[in-house]
């Protein structure tokens, strides 16, 4: 009875999809996502969808993701972009946040180094420049004496004079001051970026321009690179290294661009119906600091979907921000920059005075209603509706970013999801105005050293010729003899 003898194998088999189950990786349901966001008017071709779900799972096996979804598309010139918001496990944001305060560490040594040597550099510049002055001067006069010696020897040659004039040395005239060197300024000290896991960089985000090819994961965003991105608008190309040809200089490449504008949107459009997510009960209990903000959310399990007349509402009290506001600084966190001032005491004095202390600033709280969103040239942020008016017991509520268009949500019962294709700008009620370029650089200072003075007039240059000019010695005649009357009436 061997058929009816359990195999040995049956354990492993059973345990297989046993371990998908259990897999830590939170699997969207992207045929889902994309049936609620069709009912919607918004969304993809299901079979560019279906392509899409498969190459989410095999960048889900090759990299340490702990959850990843479909953010959206961002369109291009030439190509568009397909991105997937991951977040990666602890031990591999560990790993990178630890990298990365190594390399800091490494910059802030060459920095200071370089600090050091640029003001050796420009004090021997100064010393030297001072020294070729004095020698041209010494120079130029060694030069003005030959020639006025030379000027002498041809006069007197021309009067007839036998005697040569002495040599001529004239003193060399003071030096023109070299250009003043302006006062070294400072290291400017750049905002710090926030680590990955933390803030803009919570989320990890992997982009590839067709479905199927291989996914490219994006860097991390630098507040320099959120300031610029707010002051430019360039449309994307689809080739990721397209260099940034634009005025402020945007530090990076296209695909820093991306990121930047990635950031930008999340923190934007990224919304939820009021109550699916809570604070952590642990962090509430934790002291706060003064003006500090909670960040860490969970989902509500005691949670009852808003009902469609409530998420459809104009006031937009129903829905909820869930990421993070991005401050002027480019940060989510606010960073004092005069908390390490002491390192700056060293500086020498009188290279200015002290600035004062920034005001520090503090965003909007998280899951803090869309109501309290400002407009934008009387643009209201945000535009909501029900899918159907016939059957509301099968709607769907949809909501509209005005501000980022190409941003959607929607939430039917206990499921919403956010997703954005657009081109990746910020809606503009005016045409861009480019960024001012900045002020004119002072010129040299002027000062009687280098003053410029009228032309003499040929009347004037005679006179000073006639009164510098060297009169040879007037030859004594002799004296005539008086002659006596005898001798005059001889000679008559």
């Amino acid at each position: 009875m061997g058929l009816l003898r359990p195999s040995d194998d049956t354990s492993d088999a059973q345990d297989k999809p046993h371990d998908d189950e259990e897999e830590p990786r939170a699997r969207p349901d992207l045929m889902e996502l994309l049936y609620f966001f069709e009912q919607t008017g918004v969304g993809l071709p299901r079979q560019e969808m279906f392509c899409i779900a498969l190459h989410l799972k095999k960048l889900a096996a090759s990299q340490p993701i702990e959850k990843y979804r479909f953010w959206g598309k961002v369109l291009g010139l030439e190509k568009n972009y397909y991105i997937v918001e991951t977040e990666l496990n602890e031990d591999e944001t560990a790993r990178r946040n630890a990298e990365r305060e190594e390399a800091e560490e490494l910059a802030k040594t060459e920095d200071s180094g370089a600090e050091t040597r640029t003001r050796d550099e420009l004090k021997e510049q100064r010393e030297r420049e001072l020294e070729e002055a004095k020698q041209r001067e010494i120079d130029f006069a060694a030069e003005r004496s030959q020639a006025k010696y030379q000027e002498l020897v041809r006069q007197a040659q021309e009067a007839g004079q036998s005697q040569m004039p002495e040599p001529v040395e004239l003193a060399p005239w003071p030096p023109i001051p070299p250009l003043p060197l302006p006062p070294i300024p400072a290291p400017i000290r750049k905002i710090p970026s926030e680590p990955s896991g933390i803030g803009v960089n919570k989320k990890t985000y992997f982009v590839c321009t067709e479905p199927g090819d291989q996914w490219v994961e994006l860097p991390d965003v630098t507040p320099e690179q959120i300031q610029v991105s707010r002051k430019i608008r360039r449309a994307f190309t689809g080739n990721l290294d397209s260099p940034m040809n634009t005025y402020p200089a945007f530090p990076g490449t296209e695909k820093n661009y991306l990121r930047a504008q990635i950031a930008r949107i999340s923190s934007g459009t990224q919304i939820s119906p009021l109550g699916f997510y809570t604070f952590n009960e642990e962090e509430e209990a934790e002291p706060e600091e003064e003006g500090a903000l909670k960040t860490n959310y969970t989902e509500n399990p005691d949670y009852e979907p808003v009902s469609i007349k409530d998420l459809t509402d104009p006031s937009m009290s129903f829905w909820v921000h869930h990421t993070p506001y991005i401050l002027k600084q480019g940060r989510t966190t606010w960073w004092n920059p005069t908390e390490n001032e002491a390192e700056g005491e060293e500086e020498e004095e009188g290279e200015g005075a002290p600035e004062e202390e920034e005001q520090k600033e503090i965003g909007p709280e998280l899951l803090t209603p869309l109501s309290e969103d400002a407009a934008l040239d009387s643009i209201t942020p945000w535009s909501t509706r029900s899918t159907s008016v016939l059957f509301p017991e099968f709607a769907i509520a949809t909501v509209r970013s005005n501000l980022w268009p190409g941003a959607y949500a929607f939430a039917a019962a206990k499921k919403f999801e956010n997703v954005y294709i657009g081109n990746g700008h910020k809606f503009s009620a005016t045409n861009h105005s480019p960024e001012p370029f900045g002020e004119i650089q002072d010129e040299y200072p002027t000062g009687p050293e280098i003053m410029e003075i009228l032309d003499p007039t040929p009347a004037e240059e005679e006179e000073w010729r006639l009164a510098h000019e060297v009169r040879a010695p007037e030859e004594e005649l002799p004296e005539e003899e008086e002659l006596d009357d005898e001798e005059l009436d001889d000679q008559d």
